[in-house]
């Protein structure tokens, strides 16, 4: 397990900056994401369940759907927003004060889906969620596999303020552990393509293509600057000033490209199969509590 410092949390406003929601944007569906499909599959009796980070709520909708009883929590109210436009249970405030409103052993299973990575703190939310299980009660979570194909360099989201820590299946099975869960299943088999593929277009492609696209329009200029800074410092005009003009021409490159970057990814995903027991990019574990709702959480 890999810590970063500083661990310094960011609030919902950042991700609302970092990640604004596109009207236009194709949203894949909830049935066709591998880490709710693994947990579905688990053969888990259908309880109260609970999904930290729960999003836009499709996960909690496809877990009624198989007879679940949901719960949702995030703490960015535009998800809560469409959380609830799908009619589930969804709620945004303080996970403490969240954590703390809630019965002791009041559900039969929480999610974790790719949440652990961006706590600063990931004890501290194993422990608020431990006492809301049921003994005999499961977690589940995903987060990024530590040990998944990086044929370029290191995903620019793998650093704050985006995440905080990474995982290897031996590291998370430990701290599961030592924290009174016994691990079940751990699966990080599931390599996409598609996730070699971005890897070829952002981190092989695209700083050639900047680098040639800042010299076009700005002329000799500071590499360690983007497009958006530069035009913000120059006050530069034209077609491409508009940033959403700048989005449309880099999905326009991405499936332009896409002959050349998924033969290329074809190639690397046969290879990593072939030569690592657990090549995936996301890391799912899933863990029964051995202990009461008020049993004390070991630290």
């Amino acid at each position: 397990m890999t810590f970063s410092e500083p661990r310094e949390a960011v609030g919902p406003g950042w991700y609302e900056k970092a990640a604004p929601l596109r009207a236009k944007e194709k949203k894949s569906l909830p049935g066709s994401d591998w880490r709710f499909t693994t947990f579905l599959a688990e053969g888990l009796s259908p309880g109260k369940i609970l999904d930290v980070g729960c999003g836009d709520g499709g996960f909690l909708e496809l877990a009624q759907s198989a007879g679940w009883t949901g719960v949702g929590f995030d703490y960015e109210t535009r998800m809560i927003a469409l959380g609830k436009a799908r009619g589930v249970e969804v709620h945004a405030e303080e996970f403490t004060v969240f954590c703390r409103s809630r019965a002791a052993g009041e559900f039969d299973a929480v999610t974790l889906f790719d949440v652990l990575e961006h706590t600063p703190e990931p004890l501290e939310l194993l422990g608020l969620v431990t006492p809301l299980l049921k003994k005999g009660g499961h977690v589940a979570l995903t987060l990024p596999n530590a040990l998944r194909p990086i044929p370029f360099v290191r995903e620019e989201h793998d650093y704050p303020p985006h995440h905080f820590t990474r995982w290897t299946p031996e590291a998370m099975k430990g701290f599961l552990e030592r924290n009174g869960f016994v691990v079940v299943h751990q699966d990080a088999g599931c390599l996409k393509i598609s996730y070699l593929s971005d890897h070829v277009y952002f981190y092989a492609l695209m700083p050639f293509l900047l680098s040639v696209a800042k010299r076009a329009l700005f002329g000799k200029t500071d590499e360690s600057r983007t497009v958006s800074e530069l035009y913000a410092s120059t006050g530069g005009g034209g077609a491409l000033s508009d940033k959403s003009r700048r989005q449309a021409l880099v999905d326009a490159a991405k499936l332009g490209l896409r002959l050349f970057t998924w033969p290329a990814a074809l190639l690397m995903w046969l290879w990593y199969r072939a030569t690592r027991p657990l090549p995936g990019d996301s890391l799912y574990t899933l863990a029964r509590r051995e202990h009461g709702p008020n049993a004390p959480f070991r630290k």
